[in-house]
C-alpha cells in the first residue's frame, strides 16, 4: 500500500494525517514536534506500507525537520505555505486536523512545488548576516532616541559619525541638568556595548568571506562587499536549483509586476518577493557601482544610460537586477567580473 502523509507543524504539536492511494484516511493523530518523535511515528507507518511523501508547509522548525527526515532516510517535501493555503482555505472548518488531511491529499494528488530548504551552512551564514543587522538596529534606535530626547531641550545635535557621536552628546550636554546626564551616559553606554559586539560579528563577516572562494570572487564586482557577498551567498545557497541565472531576478523581487486579465494590462514596481536584505544590498551595490565606483564597466555604463533616460532609482533598480544575474552566472563559471572594454572616445 502507498502512503502520503501530511503534517501540520506547530511548536508543541504535530497533526499527522496518512491516506491511501485512494485518498482513503488510514491513520490520523499528532506527536510532538520533534524529530525523534516523528521518526518513530513514520517507522510505525513504514510497517503498513511504503510511504510516498512526507508533505508539511514551510515554517519555523520546517528546516530542521526536513533534514531530520532526510537523514532518517523518509521522502520529506517543503512546500510554500502561501501556495498551501490557496488549497486549505477552501475548508469550512479551519483546524489543525483538517488542515493535515488537506495536505495529506496534496501529497496524494501532486498539486504542490516544493520549495528548496536551505543548507545547514547556508542558515548559518543567515543567522550571522541577521545578528549583525539587528545589532546596527538597536544602535540606530538608541542614537535616534538620544537625538530626539535632546530636541525637547533645545539642542540640535546635528551631523555626528558613528566614532564621534558619544563625544558629541557629552559635549552638547555639559551644561544640562544631571537627570539628563545620567540618562545620556547610561544610553551612551548601551550604544557602546551594542557597537562593541556590532564591530565583532563585522570582523567574524570579513573572516568568513576572505575564506570562502565564491565570496572573493564576488567581491571582484564593483559595489559589491562583504555584506552583499555574504547575503547573496546564504540566500541562493545551491547555485544549480536555478535553470537560467535570469530566474535569480524573479527569486529575489526585482522584476516588475503585472496583472493581465481580459482588457487591462498593466506593470507596476518591483515584485519585492524573496529576501528583503539581499534586495536591499543589491540596490545598494547598484548605487555604489553607479554614483562612487570610478572604474569603468559595460554595466556601469548600461545603468548611466538608463539614469539619464527613466530616472536614477528604476536604474539602480534594474542595475541590481543584472548584479543578481552577474553573479549567479559568475558562480556557476567559476569566473571573475568582467569589465568589458571601455570605448576610445567614452570615458565614465
Amino acid at each position: 500500500m502507498r502512503m502520503y502523509i501530511g503534517m501540520d507543524i506547530s511548536l508543541q504539536r504535530t497533526h499527522v494525517c496518512v491516506a491511501d492511494e485512494s485518498g482513503k484516511i488510514v491513520w490520523e493523530g499528532s506527536v510532538l514536534s520533534e524529530v525523534y518523535a516523528m521518526i518513530e511515528m513514520l517507522n510505525k507507518q513504514r510497517e503498513q506500507g511504503q510511504i510516498e511523501g512526507v508533505v508539511f508547509e514551510t515554517g519555523q522548525l520546517s528546516t530542521h525537520i526536513y533534514h531530520g527526515l532526510k537523514e532518517a532516510g523518509f521522502p520529506a517535501i517543503c512546500i510554500d505555505a502561501r501556495h498551501a493555503h490557496g488549497t486549505l482555505k477552501a475548508q469550512r472548518v479551519k483546524t489543525d486536523k483538517n488542515d493535515a488531511r488537506g495536505l495529506a491529499q496534496i501529497a496524494r494528488t501532486g498539486w504542490y512545488r516544493a520549495v528548496h530548504v536551505k543548507s545547514d551552512e547556508s542558515q548559518s551564514l543567515r543567522t550571522l548576516i541577521a545578528g549583525r543587522k539587528q545589532l546596527v538596529e538597536a544602535r540606530l534606535t538608541l542614537e535616534h532616541h538620544v537625538r530626539g530626547v535632546l530636541k525637547t531641550f533645545g539642542i540640535k545635535l546635528g551631523i555626528a559619525t558613528v566614532a564621534g557621536f558619544e563625544a558629541k552628546v557629552k559635549d552638547v550636554t555639559s551644561e544640562c541638568a544631571a537627570l539628563v546626564k545620567t540618562s545620556m551616559q547610561a544610553l551612551l553606554d548601551a550604544r557602546n556595548a551594542l557597537l562593541q559586539q556590532e564591530k565583532s560579528l563585522d570582523q567574524q563577516c570579513s573572516q568568513q568571506a576572505r575564506q570562502d572562494d565564491v565570496c572573493k570572487r564576488l567581491m571582484t564586482i564593483p559595489g559589491v562587499g562583504v555584506q552583499t557577498a555574504l547575503a547573496f551567498r546564504a540566500e541562493i545557497d545551491d547555485p544549480a536549483r536555478f535553470k537560467r541565472s535570469r530566474d535569480v531576478g524573479v527569486h529575489v523581487g526585482l522584476t516588475p509586476r503585472k496583472y493581465a486579465s481580459g482588457e487591462i494590462d498593466r506593470n507596476g514596481g518591483i515584485s519585492k518577493c524573496g529576501s528583503a536584505v539581499l534586495r536591499t544590498l543589491l540596490f545598494e551595490a547598484a548605487v555604489t557601482m553607479l554614483m562612487r565606483s570610478k572604474k569603468w564597466s559595460s554595466l556601469k555604463a548600461w545603468g548611466i544610460k538608463l539614469a539619464q533616460r527613466s530616472g536614477f532609482k528604476t536604474a539602480c533598480a534594474a542595475v541590481a537586477r543584472k548584479l543578481a544575474i552577474t553573479m549567479h552566472r559568475m558562480w556557476i563559471d567559476q569566473t571573475d567580473f568582467v569589465f568589458g572594454k571601455e570605448p576610445a572616445n567614452q570615458a565614465i
